[in-house]
């Protein structure tokens, strides 16, 4: 079965294989076993228990019915709205119109100092004249089971931050535990430099933070791979 189809992006015909998604995500699981942030409580999968019932096949149980406890801003991948700052309630399930978006990939190197940002000058100088609708960020190979909590990870100065909101990216993934200091007085300057919050708040925005890029994924096979290839009179090349 030939699961591509041929798509126009700006005027370019680009064959996509819906067979060929790159997982970004962690893989959560019960326990420690997973990276952590912010010293917030590690995920736990418990089986429910009522009268004689246990749900979990493995304790002589039917079906396996777990309970989870989960604080997804230290557990691992996840992606916020702007509720993560405002006051105002938006779910993140209002944010999306549409699932699919135009992405690029740039790995930003940088050492693992406390209090060192990313600045606007780094991502400018890696965007170029390229403006996608969303931004991945990646700026090391990071182990799966990292612990941030305490570490002071790398972080973005604000005015990248607000940079990215005026040139129009509208969402934004990188693989460390949050775009602003572990340490920062609650002021979370560059979450509200990108939702430009509350002067304007862009409420079909998000950030996602703690992804894992896969280390065979680079700048150009992700183009291969997600959007994917440039088709021109049934000719099929890389598109850069």
């Amino acid at each position: 079965m030939n699961n591509s189809a041929i798509i126009v992006i700006d005027g370019k015909h680009m064959e996509w294989n819906f067979m060929q998604g790159i997982n970004c995500s962690f893989h959560l699981q019960n326990g420690s076993d997973n990276p952590n942030a912010f010293y917030l409580p590690h995920p736990q999968f418990s089986p429910f228990k009522h009268g004689d019932f246990i749900g979990s096949t493995l304790q002589g149980g039917p079906v396996n019915c777990s309970i989870l406890q989960l604080a997804p801003h230290g557990n691992g991948t996840h992606t916020e709205s702007i509720w993560h700052i405002s006051k105002e309630e938006y779910p993140i399930a209002n944010v999306f119109d549409r699932w699919h978006f135009i992405a690029k990939l740039y790995t930003i190197e940088s050492d693992d100092k406390h209090t060192m940002l990313i600045t606007k000058e780094e991502i400018k100088s890696a965007l170029g004249d390229s403006r996608p609708e969303a931004l991945i960020i990646r700026t090391r190979k990071i182990p799966a089971k990292t612990q941030w909590s305490g570490k002071n990870a790398i972080a973005f100065e604000p005015e990248a931050m607000s940079w990215l909101a005026e040139i129009g990216i509208m969402h934004f993934l990188t693989d460390l535990p949050s775009v602003d200091p572990e340490e920062d007085e609650g002021r979370l300057a560059a979450h509200h430099a990108f939702w430009q919050y509350p002067n304007a708040p862009r409420i079909k925005a998000t950030i996602t933070e703690m992804i894992c890029i896969p280390e065979d994924v680079n700048e150009h096979s992700i183009h291969s791979r997600i959007l994917l290839h440039e088709y021109h009179n049934s000719t099929i090349g890389t598109h850069d």
